[in-house]
């Protein structure tokens, strides 16, 4: 069974507000610290770890895991986005629980709210529960809670809300709710109001959603001969909800992505898959229909399909320290619309809480296709996919300081120090350069901070 990368790049780093190990199962503490991270900035919960960070084997994990998972998503109130998962870890089952911040605090447990302060969780203060109702309100006045005047039940697909409903009881990420009593399940999800229904409620389910909010657009253009080109092919425009534009999509890249041939590098044997691989463009996607910026009327999602690359942008920025370096590691989640995100969520159409980019980075270099980039900038966030291998070139210098050097982080200076003064810091930073291009390597920080980090990815068993 193969052990889980992930894992070992979250137990590198030492408990913190937003990571903490267990090697017991003791529901109570569980619970507290997911109450914890809900009311603060989100977080992960590994079980079966001791303080050595050595795994510890969980006896009867089956029967615990069905307990622990009915009990957190009976007895948090609200309900909230909770990701509950069994992984392997040298070898030995753990429990990995992955959580977003709410938008619905205070949460409690047994009628006690906690919070995550540090590496610690604690009791909230009368002070600090203020301070969560406060920030709660702030949520309720959000434009994906907003109401959508004038629409009726009459106008949003009750086919498609009971469909998820189905589908979120069947994935069991949250309590079950009556598949023929849609309503119920719209209030639940902060989704209706006093018989009104909201922006968020016309994103996800409206029939006709641009009648009312003309920014639920996606535009696909063909771009044949590029930017620059004097020819565009086909334009299609999709009106639907999240749900219906998202299979739209999906159907679109199926019909049209070619298949390519691929040589794996050990054996010569031929591979044909997509150009672009499936599931990587179905996180791209379902990111950009998620975390745009609804409130901008004019904010459509727009895929660009050229040649060598497909480009998909949407309305909204990135927050600040969520860099493309950033988004290609662990790092923390915060969805702009998270009522749309935790609809998404219980249906399963996304699977891993905050992992998205990972996946889709990993992807795109498992399939030897440069790494994807993200670039956040003028009220718009863009993604850029390659589907043409990029021929990397390592010389016998790389490969020498690839073999040689222990450090998986290392920065330029530490590269040309390697070489005893025989290269120059230009030389070093070309190197470095297309190393990070070709995948072996992720670049964090900027100027004397920038650091590199090796990935996966193999050398070639020759350089050029």
């Amino acid at each position: 069974m193969e052990e889980n990368k992930f894992l070992y790049s979250l137990l590198k780093e030492g408990e913190s507000d937003q990571l903490e190990f267990k090697s017991q199962f003791d529901m109570g503490r569980i619970a507290s610290t997911i109450c914890g991270f809900l009311n603060a900035k989100g977080g992960r919960l590994i079980l079966g770890i001791d303080e050595n960070k050595k795994p510890i084997r969980i006896e009867n994990l089956e029967s615990k895991f069905e307990s622990l998972t009915t009990f957190l998503f009976k007895e948090i109130i609200p309900s909230s986005i909770i990701s509950i998962r069994k992984e392997i870890y040298k070898n030995e089952q753990v429990v990995l629980i992955e959580v977003i911040e709410g938008n619905k605090k205070p949460y409690s447990i047994n009628n006690k709210t906690y919070l995550r302060i540090g590496a610690t969780t604690k009791l909230a203060t009368e002070d600090e529960m203020s301070f969560l109702i406060r920030d709660r309100k702030i949520h309720e006045s959000s434009w994906e809670r907003s109401p959508c005047l004038e629409v009726e039940i009459s106008n949003l697909d009750t086919n498609e809300i009971s469909r998820v409903i189905e589908l979120s009881n069947n994935i069991r990420r949250s309590t079950p709710f009556d598949v023929k009593n849609p309503i119920l399940f719209l209030n639940s999800n902060q989704l209706s109001f006093n018989q009104g229904f909201t922006n968020g409620a016309v994103v996800l389910f409206g029939n006709e959603p641009t009648y009312f909010l003309p920014q639920c657009t996606v535009r696909i253009v063909e771009f044949p001969e590029g930017k620059t080109g004097s020819k565009f092919g086909n334009t299609i425009l999709i009106e639907d909800n999240l749900f219906k534009a998202f299979k739209e999509i999906q159907a679109y890249f199926k019909r049209t992505i070619p298949l390519v041939s691929r040589f794996s590098e050990s054996d010569w044997q031929r591979i044909d898959s997509y150009k672009y691989p499936l599931q990587a463009l179905d996180e791209g996607v379902i990111n950009a229909l998620m975390h745009r910026d609804y409130s901008d009327s004019s904010g459509e999602v727009f895929i660009g399909v050229y040649h060598n690359r497909i480009e998909i942008i949407n309305s909204g920025e990135l927050p600040h320290f969520l860099t493309d370096s950033k988004l290609k590691k662990s790092h923390q989640s915060i969805p702009p619309n998270p009522s749309i995100t935790h609809v998404v969520f219980l249906c399963g159409m996304i699977e891993k809480v905050g992992r998205g980019t990972i996946l889709i980075n990993e992807q795109f270099i498992k399939e030897g296709l440069p790494a994807p980039h993200w670039e956040s900038k003028q009220g718009f966030t863009k993604l850029t996919l390659y589907g043409d291998s990029m021929e990397i070139v390592l010389n016998n210098r790389m490969i020498e300081f690839f073999t040689t050097y222990t450090e998986n982080v290392f920065s330029r200076q530490n590269y040309e120090d390697f070489f005893k003064g025989t290269i120059a810091e230009k030389t070093a930073r070309n190197d470095l350069s297309k190393l990070v291009d070709g995948g072996y390597l992720i670049m964090t920080g900027k100027g004397s901070l920038t650091k590199y980090e090796r990935t996966e990815k193999q050398l070639p068993e020759s350089t050029g």
